[in-house]
């Protein structure tokens, strides 16, 4: 098992540094409600995470713009606040951070529950007001929310009482328990997406019928395939926020028996244990309401997953995932891919193909490509 172990971090570690952008690019989440049209206002709740091996800080800069308040920390492992400071850039160096800070500019820095551990990430949700008017104003009888978004996945939520008019992003729509309306959109860009949203007063609207929000789903799979001998290995990482000492895992398609379970918060590996066709992973901090378990399954795929013909190499799965990154082998190019997708080449020349925004469960995708 210990040269299992080990053949897997060595498959997986060099292939990852290089996709590790791609693969973490979608992991934040923002949620804005626009508070009363005239106040300029809206609400954020915001999760983000910090990657660096034993930092003690998560970094969050007021949009240059806006004005920041209403601020309020937590872990979103446990669900308690943590301890922030709001500082200035200038207050910031002054305090011994290192690091490039506007010193006009001023930042969030929240102080994480434990150090960053070697494998892991530290988890924040932050809390917080902008007034920013040229964000959010009244234009004639609608409100408008116009907005660069840098992150990836948002929800918009209007003012009760609003319809929407119009919204420039292809989006999951549904009304809140409290008669809201809520836009909830992931877009697959490389960079920030322009959106503009407009609504105007129209009464209460009717309930819709609730949904998952997709956005808002932590889901993702890493598929690093190899071409000699074909096959891989698999990472796939979840929230879950079911109260609990053990979690029921869901694993990837095309995953091996031999997999092994991470605790993403501690960086500690967790037990497995199978019941009848059921897998549980055995947690070491229970989960009580309010929080949630950052996990991470990777392992090496099953036989037969990859099919290579001479120089063509195929794979296809069924993913349980709203977010899927392919790694291809060095030197191989893509032929084909079955739903729609982007690709980019990475630092190391190796081609990753990206699927986002994906409906579950999502349908068969079938990935062909060809020996450069």
């Amino acid at each position: 098992m210990r040269r299992f172990i080990l053949a897997v971090l060595t498959l997986l570690v060099p292939s990852a540094a290089h996709a590790q952008q791609a693969f973490y690019s979608h992991d934040n989440y923002t949620q804005y409600e626009l508070l009363e049209p005239a106040s300029g206002k809206f609400a954020i709740t915001y999760y983000v995470t910090e990657r660096r091996p034993g930092s003690l800080y998560l970094l969050n800069q007021t949009r240059s713009g806006s004005a920041g308040s209403d601020i309020s920390v937590f872990d979103p492992q446990t669900g308690k606040p943590l301890k922030f400071d709001y500082m200035s850039g200038a207050e910031l160096s002054a305090s011994g951070m290192t690091g490039r800070f506007d010193p006009k500019e001023h930042y969030i820095r929240a102080h994480l529950p434990r150090p960053v551990p070697e494998n892991g990430e530290g988890r924040v949700k932050i809390l917080k007001t902008y007034e920013d008017e040229k964000s959010y104003y009244v234009e004639g009888e609608d409100i408008v929310f116009r907005r660069s978004l840098g992150i990836a996945r948002n929800a918009i939520v209007l003012p009760k009482g609003y319809r929407l008019v119009s919204s420039n992003v292809a989006a999951q729509m549904f009304t809140r328990p409290d008669g809201r309306l809520t836009i909830s959109f992931e877009h697959g860009h490389g960079y920030a997406a322009d959106v503009t949203v407009r609504a105007r007063a129209s009464g209460v609207l009717p309930l819709s019928r609730p949904l998952l929000e997709q956005a808002f789903s932590s889901l993702k799979t890493l598929y690093d395939l190899q071409a000699d001998p074909p096959g891989g290995a698999i990472t796939h990482e979840f929230v879950n926020e079911r109260p609990g000492s053990e979690v029921s895992l869901l694993r990837p398609s095309g995953l091996a028996e031999d997999f092994m379970v991470t605790d993403v918060d501690s960086g500690l590996r967790l037990t497995v244990e199978r019941r009848g066709t059921r897998t549980f992973a055995v947690l070491k901090t229970h989960i009580f309401q309010g929080g949630s378990a950052r996990l991470r399954i990777t392992g090496p795929m099953r036989a037969g997953t990859v099919i290579r013909t001479g120089d063509t190499l195929e794979w296809t799965g069924m993913p349980v995932t709203v977010r899927l990154f392919v790694l291809l082998p060095a030197g191989w190019d893509v032929l084909s891919v079955s739903v729609p997708a982007t690709v980019a080449t990475q630092p190391d020349g190796r081609v990753g193909v990206q699927i986002y925004n994906q409906p579950l469960p999502l349908s068969k995708v079938s990935i062909r490509a060809a020996k450069r």
